[in-house]
């Protein structure tokens, strides 16, 4: 089970933010154009949200010694094969959302139904926590793509969780249905 409290933070600098806004500006034509409530401005933030989620697991990843390759270096010219490779072949994808508080353990990490056929052997998931003083991201556990469809709940739009709606069908467990990061290192050194 995994827990915020074990969670990897990862000091989300303005020099590391500017990297994953650069990076969002070249994907932007291909990326959410399916929630149009969201600008153009917004649409990037959230792409670089999830370049920010993959630099913390490359820095985790580098602090654990583990051979995986970042397939996120070319940028928008080719198909989503996945975030990281690892040297055993497994695919990594990194979930990341911003949030208003730092997570807590029964919050919900999702995969939005567009995305479940992307490749993926693993799905990693973090929260960006934006403060004024220092932005966190909490890399926060894993779990198995084939795990995750049998054990997750599917939303549909329209749904309403915590009195908000569902915007698109989306599927999600909580952290705490997590593994830990220590099991997927065991994992990736196999």
């Amino acid at each position: 089970m995994a827990l915020v409290s074990d969670a990897f933070t990862y000091e989300v600098t303005p020099n590391i933010w500017a990297a994953a806004m650069r990076r969002a500006a070249i994907r932007i034509h291909k990326e959410y154009e399916r929630d149009t409530r969201l600008s153009e401005a917004q649409r990037m933030e959230k792409i670089a949200v999830g370049y920010a989620g993959e630099f913390a697991f490359g820095t985790w990843a580098k602090q654990q010694m583990l051979a995986v390759q970042y397939l996120g270096e070319t940028i928008g010219t080719g198909p989503d094969n996945g975030d990281f490779l690892s040297e055993n072949k497994i695919i990594i994808d990194v979930k990341t959302q911003e949030v208003a508080y730092p997570p807590k353990d029964d919050w919900r990490c999702e995969v939005t139904d567009d995305q479940s056929n992307r490749p993926a052997n693993i799905y990693v998931f973090a929260k960006l926590y934006p403060s004024k003083q220092h932005s966190l991201l909490y890399l926060l556990g894993w779990m198995n793509k084939t795990d995750f469809f049998v054990t997750a709940t599917f939303r549909e739009p329209g749904t309403i969780l915590k009195n908000k709606p569902v915007h698109y069908s989306k599927w999600d467990v909580t952290i705490n249905m997590l593994q830990p990061l220590t099991e997927l290192q065991k994992l990736l050194t196999i």
